[in-house]
């Protein structure tokens, strides 16, 4: 059997990793999106991004979705315990393990990827009251300049891993996989864009850590399937 029948659904996910690829890279730099979409967040008199400590942006939908967001690593990681005393549930053993460790290395991804980055956040640039020099995407950082560390998004990721249900559950159900797409998308988005009207992140900042998530889960779906046997002919 070969890859393609084993796994129909993957040359479309991964058409839309390409092209979406090819249009961050090489298009969307060429925009004034991402200055455009954080503008009316700044205040140019005063230097600053006046929502910044707001705290329903600071507190619920930073540090509240955060926390929130671990809940489903928890529940899962729970049904994985309980898979090895319940046979209902030990049926999905793999499966469940497959959404957790695809959830956490979601995340890895883009904290590692956080750590290499030269790129800073809005708010430290110069162009919004900092003292940082903004470089594009493929630019080199400035001599004596320390980098970044702002790209891609890491608070977006926490939302965007819970596309590992939508992977983890393809094969399963349709309407629970698009039902954990919708949830990742939406919670990411929002996440991601509350963070951008507090200055910490640019759009393409959260768009990068999509794709980038997108990518880690496909190819950890090829490494290690969420089931044995792959007899995907109804997705």
């Amino acid at each position: 059997m070969n890859m393609r029948q084993r796994f129909p659904f993957l040359p479309w996910h991964w058409l839309i990793a390409v092209v979406s690829g090819v249009f961050l890279a090489l298009i969307y730099p060429q925009t004034q999106w991402d200055h455009a979409l954080i503008a009316p967040y700044f205040d140019p008199l005063q230097q600053r991004f006046f929502l910044k400590d707001q705290a329903f942006l600071s507190q619920f939908m930073h540090q509240g979705l955060k926390n929130l967001m671990i809940l489903p690593a928890l529940l899962l990681l729970a049904a994985w315990l309980a898979s090895w005393k319940y046979p209902k549930i030990h049926a999905h053993r793999r499966r469940i393990g497959w959404i957790l460790c695809g959830m956490g290395l979601a995340a890895l991804s883009i904290s590692i990827l956080k750590s290499f980055s030269n790129h800073a956040c809005p708010w430290d640039l110069s162009l919004y009251g900092g003292d940082a020099a903004e470089i594009p995407l493929w630019g080199a950082l400035p001599i004596g300049a320390k980098p970044g560390q702002c790209m891609p998004g890491g608070h977006a990721s926490g939302g965007y891993a819970l596309l590992a249900f939508y992977f983890g559950l393809l094969d399963l159900n349709r309407r629970w996989a698009y039902a954990g797409l919708a949830a990742g998308l939406i919670f990411g988005t929002a996440m991601g864009w509350a963070q951008m009207m507090r200055g910490a992140h640019f759009l393409s900042h959260n768009l990068w850590t999509l794709w980038t998530i997108w990518v880690v889960l496909l190819l950890w779906y090829c490494v290690w399937p969420p089931v044995r046997k792959m007899e995907l002919t109804h997705v």
